[in-house]
């Protein structure tokens, strides 16, 4: 790719996700990008500080899940359910648990393969996030957006795949060599920092982090 333009500065802005930023890609939906350790989970309403937000009846600060290595557990602050078992204690989460918030809040925990700690949370029924979400993405390692069942994202007009990953504390983005990816308008080397307000586009992709 020696024809490309120079790749994006490394002096640029790198984000490091202390708080989840809102990945929207064109023709799939938005996903909240949550990298902490904990993420807490509670109702919506001016000032309340949870990493997730739910328009429904739900407690202030409702659950915490927790990566646990490559795993997720769920802590109950208030009344939680997994596939219909009451919970009093921290419980470790697996591939299509359905985690109930109270009467009336029910989410879905997907983790599309074991070879990746990335896992995706899904609101079920017609309670909706706050902002609008498609769904919220519990960041491992690395998260894969492409048109496979198994990513994390899944892209299903795209052909080939793009990986977010890990490098310290900045997110990262790998795509194949002739994806022919543009930053703001200037072909870049993959792999480029993901940079809050940019716009990536390729021949299939076009996506924001805000």
């Amino acid at each position: 790719m020696s024809h490309l333009a120079r790749p994006v500065s490394p002096s640029a802005t790198l984000i490091a996700m202390a708080q989840p930023k809102i990945l929207w890609i064109d023709g799939v939906g938005s996903y909240a990008m949550c990298d902490h350790h904990e993420i807490s989970i509670g109702q919506a309403f001016p000032g309340n500080s949870v990493d997730l937000a739910i328009r429904g009846d739900l407690s202030r600060k409702a659950a915490i899940i927790r990566r646990h290595g490559e795993d997720h557990l769920v802590q109950p602050l208030q009344n939680v359910g997994i596939d219909g078992v009451e919970i009093d204690r921290a419980v470790m989460l697996h591939d299509g648990n359905i985690i109930a918030l109270g009467p009336r809040i029910e989410l879905r925990y997907v983790r599309p393969t074991q070879l990746s700690g990335t896992a995706r949370l899904e609101l079920l029924g017609h309670t909706r996030w706050q902002p609008l979400l498609s769904a919220a993405l519990l960041l491992g390692e690395s998260c894969v957006l492409g048109p496979e069942s198994n990513s994390h994202v899944v892209c299903p007009d795209w052909t080939s795949k793009l990986v977010l990953f890990r490098n310290g504390n900045q997110w990262m983005c790998r795509a194949s060599e002739d994806a022919n990816i543009s930053i703001d308008g200037k072909l870049v080397r993959a792999p480029f920092p993901l940079i809050q307000g940019q716009r990536i586009r390729g021949d299939e992709i076009s996506m924001t982090l805000e």
